[in-house]
């Protein structure tokens, strides 16, 4: 479609990036088989309304930011107003309790959570539209004189508990990961705050927030986060590529960046803001002696070699920790470790070449972890 504004590429993403439901993933201890479906469908209403968001920003509340406007951080802000959805629902589901398919929410509770959504109205309006149901809500605002009021969904009432229940473990989630010791602890749930655990984003809509993620294989927390980012065919290939390649060596661990030990040595990192609807992905390597992979590095192609050829060093101080020094061709060259040894090519058969530059900078043994 043809945007006129930004928040309707951003809903659109928000739409596209709703990751498919898996027929068989492991449940959280305690819900039924039949959960899953419930939450397949809850996951296709929610994909259809953010498809509408983009259709029609103006419904919703949104930010109505110009496409060709290039600042950067009103774009950003322009982004932000897309959560006004998923905070409406968790104001909504994390102010009440489920009974019979319907959702009784404290109205004093939700009143205070939606005290910063401006119009809130517009999104409930917009829920009713796509088969929700808001007792006490007249259009506008919730009915002042309300001490509680229902949210049902009657085509498909098993919906209300499944949204119930994901917005539960997203609340959790967050107050666990914003250092609050009183969230509620679940030891089926592994997310912890824990450097051993892989840095998911936890996508809007995550089936596997309701999942037993311990039962999940990493080489799945690795395509979806793929999928997600938008990487591509060709850089979702290399990157389960280089993963796998990761596991031929010990001492390394994977939580999203590869690390030897406490220090990062590798990751795929966005370049570029995605914001205003660009995105540029590198494998950024950290190669702090450049001399001693050299080896390796005369055996690339000039795709990645190219970034040896020149400095790319601005001497914004005239001493700097960050600066790197190699040889290439005889010439001394120079670089910031901030800017460079960020490679472009996704070729899949240059994944061994990547890691053997890794190999000789850092001595990396081949075999498995005895840890």
């Amino acid at each position: 479609m043809e945007y006129t504004y930004h928040s309707q590429h951003q809903a659109e993403s928000f739409a596209e990036s709703i990751i498919p439901v898996p027929g068989d993933y492991p449940l959280k201890p305690g819900l039924p088989e039949t959960f899953r479906d419930h939450f397949k469908n809850l996951c296709g209403i929610m994909k259809s309304i953010y498809a509408d968001m983009a259709m029609r920003p103006e419904g919703y509340g949104v930010m109505l930011l110009t496409v060709n406007e290039t600042d950067h951080n009103r774009a950003r802000d322009s982004y932000r107003t897309i959560h006004r959805l998923g905070d409406i629902l968790y104001a909504l589901f994390t102010s009440g309790e489920v009974k019979n398919n319907c959702m009784t929410t404290n109205a004093a509770k939700f009143n205070a959570a939606v005290k910063k959504i401006s119009k809130y109205g517009l999104l409930l309006n917009r829920l009713c539209d796509f088969g929700f149901t808001v007792s006490n809500f007249n259009g506008e605002t919730i009915d002042k004189k309300a001490e509680s009021f229902t949210v049902e969904y009657p085509d498909s009432s098993e919906i209300i508990g499944a949204l119930k229940f994901y917005c539960d473990e997203w609340f959790d989630y967050f107050k666990i990961h914003k250092g609050n010791i009183n969230a509620r602890k679940d030891k089926n749930n592994p997310i912890k705050l824990s450097a051993e655990n892989y840095r998911h984003h936890f996508y809007r809509f995550d089936y596997k927030m309701t999942a037993d993620m311990a039962q999940i294989p990493m080489i799945t927390w690795v395509n979806e986060e793929a999928d997600f980012q938008g990487y591509g065919i060709k850089l979702k290939e290399f990157n389960e590529a280089f993963f796998k390649e990761s596991l031929n060596y010990k001492d390394i661990r994977f939580d999203g960046d590869y690390n030897l030990k406490s220090k990062r040595i590798a990751r795929i990192t966005q370049t570029a803001y995605g914001a205003l609807g660009t995105r540029t992905f590198k494998l950024s390597i950290k190669l702090p002696s450049p001399d001693k992979s050299m080896d390796a590095i005369m055996q690339m192609p000039e795709s990645v070699k190219e970034l040896f050829k020149k400095d790319w060093c601005g001497h914004c101080q005239k001493e700097c920790a960050f600066r790197l020094r190699w040889k290439y061709d005889g010439n001394q060259r120079e670089g910031c470790a901030y800017h460079c040894f960020n490679f472009g090519d996704f070729d899949k058969k240059l994944v061994p070449g990547y890691w053997r530059m890794l190999e000789l900078q850092y001595g990396l043994k081949k075999g498995a972890d005895d840890a």
